[in-house]
């Protein structure tokens, strides 16, 4: 018997278990194709799993129900503003009319659910059909006790960002985080506290209350395993396997599997790989990622050895967000991203001479760091504002603090002059911006930067404090300084597709047997993302279209 007859058989084989990979793998397996998923990593869930979780998709069936008015046609017209010519208006209309019938489909046969999230602006604000609520949802919380078994395999959310000791925290608890220590908002997390208490009784490895990016990757497990998905883990893939221009199957771990179908390439980018981001990345060697280190761009460069084409030059290469770091006794990195903290008042990020160089507020900050070559920064607090917010891996109410300062990770002084010397920056410069900054504190304006003018900045900031909810004075000693580095939240480089998702080769037809979503595919931003929740949207819409396209080509055929 030839080696071809013993090889494994699937109508359908995906490439990574993010969301792009198992929503696809839901959606083909629910119309009766074989599917099989393979994770190179030994837990599914991909950069989902410590994700925000959060899918932008304007007009969904959870904003008409909250009466949110949305017109398509304005929102399209903010999209194409904010990207520009580069723009694929095809693209742009498959997302649209998709997104709406995706959050639908899976609400009806799956277990993925979500919610309108609190209000949340659009990154330009400025440019005509910006909205500040109705277009982002969450996912709804999860209980990782419903995974069973499979609840080991799912990847953990990060603890040094929304998992601390594996207790996580969700959108819609950070009201109540703002009101401690409020009767009611002590009630809420005590409850939270005993449920976490008694899954540490029960030896849960962590806590099975999931929420956000990882309670969706857990929704997406769940049900792909409910719709006959075949999940295996430690599985790499390393090449396509291609006959008469067909892709037919894939080889991992030295094993052939045949994809009657077609193969769908959802590996999760490339912010791991060290060749890729000195091509890509500015300050490649001081960037550091937030995303797993198994995202080293297997997807893409398989596709293109293939025939795949890449899609042109984007406008960025990543969705950029500001991260600090630390390594552990174990030499695990610990990283930290900084979406919170730098918005609240008396917080300010300066660079050698002690200046500052942009709006601590705004999502576009990497952007300052680059543009400036500030690379790294440093971010500076005072004691009042450690205890009342927290920065960085440091708590709210300054927990672990004097660990992360035994580690290296927070630079404490006694002085600013003194603070300014253990890092290496010059002291008159920052005596100068920290005095500016309490002037800016007490008039409620940033001259410089325009930090807390826009509704963007304002959401992350502290509402109580007047009269701008992101400046507030810098004043009372031990002051405090974190190193920070341009990072990213995803890579936007990847192969050129059609509006279903089918990979387009360098002759400009599509390579047959072959597709990509998630962040595989290029971003169909041109890397310039409208909002929050552009990533997982379009890996979730994307992989939704190519498993719906792989169960009509299998149909029709």
């Amino acid at each position: 018997m030839e080696r071809e007859d013993l090889m494994a058989q699937y109508d359908v084989v995906v490439v990574g278990s993010g969301a792009a990979g198992l929503t696809a793998a839901i959606r083909a397996a629910s119309a009766g194709l074989s599917v099989l998923v393979l994770e190179k990593a030994e837990h599914f869930g991909g950069t989902t799993s410590v994700s925000g979780g959060g899918i932008w998709i304007p007009g969904s069936p959870q904003a008409k129900a909250a009466g949110v008015e949305d017109n398509r046609t304005v929102v399209r017209q903010y999209i194409l503003d904010v990207i520009g010519p580069t723009a694929n208006p095809a693209l742009i209309d498959t997302y649209l009319d998709t997104g709406p019938e995706m959050v639908e489909w899976l609400d009806k046969h799956s277990q993925v659910h979500f919610l309108l999230s609190p209000p949340s602006s659009d990154w330009y604000p400025e440019v005509a059909g910006a909205a500040d609520h109705g277009r982002l949802l969450a996912p709804q919380e999860y209980d990782g006790k419903k995974l069973g078994n499979h609840f080991a395999e799912l990847r953990p959310a990060r603890e040094e960002f929304n998992a601390p000791g594996g207790f996580m925290i969700d959108l819609f608890d950070l009201p109540y985080l703002a009101e401690m220590p409020s009767p009611k908002s002590l009630f809420h997390f005590g409850k939270l506290a005993a449920k976490f208490g008694l899954d540490k009784a029960r030896r849960y490895p962590r806590g099975t209350r999931l929420t956000m990016g990882n309670a969706l990757a857990a929704r997406l497990m769940r049900s792909a395993i409910d719709a006959g998905v075949t999940l295996r883990k430690d599985a790499a893939v390393d090449k396509l396997l291609v006959k008469d221009g067909r892709v037919t199957g894939v080889r991992a771990n030295g094993e052939n599997i045949d994809a009657k179908v077609g193969v769908l390439l959802a590996s999760g980018g490339f912010s791991a790989s060290e060749q890729l981001r000195k091509a890509y990345i500015p300050f490649a060697e001081e960037h550091v990622s937030i995303l797993p280190y198994e995202n080293t761009g297997d997807g893409m460069n398989m596709g293109l050895e293939a025939g795949a084409s890449l899609d042109g030059d984007n406008l960025v290469n990543a969705v950029w967000a500001v991260v600090s770091k630390m390594t552990r006794p174990d030499g695990y990195v610990a990283r930290y991203a900084h979406l919170i903290d730098m918005s609240k008042p008396g917080c300010i990020a300066v660079n050698a001479k002690g200046e500052r160089f942009g709006n601590e507020a705004s999502v576009h900050f990497v952007e300052a760091m680059h543009k400036s070559g500030t690379v790294p920064a440093h971010i500076i607090g005072d004691a009042a504002f450690i205890k009342k917010y927290g920065m960085g891996m440091v708590y709210p109410g300054g927990g672990g603090l004097k660990k992360l300062i035994a580690a290296g990770y927070v630079t404490e002084a006694p002085s600013l002059r003194e603070l300014a010397d253990k890092i290496g920056v010059d002291a008159d410069g920052l005596m100068a911006t920290v005095a500016k900054m309490n002037r800016y504190a007490e008039t409620g304006k940033d001259p410089e930067f325009g930090k807390g003018d826009t509704q963007i900045d304002i959401e992350i900031g502290d509402p109580t404090n007047k009269p701008n909810p992101c400046l507030g004075r810098l004043e009372k000693a031990p002051f405090y300084a974190i190193k920070i580095y341009p990072g990213d939240g995803s890579t936007t480089v990847g192969l050129k597709i059609d509006e279903q998702c089918r990979v387009i080769g360098a002759d400009d037809a599509p390579v047959k047997g072959l597709f990509a979503a998630g962040l595989d595919a290029n971003s169909i931003w041109r890397g310039k993302s409208p909002a929050h929740g552009c990533n997982v949207g379009p890996a979730m819409v994307t992989g939704y279209i190519a498993g719906k396209a792989m169960a009509e080509e299998l149909v029709g055929a």
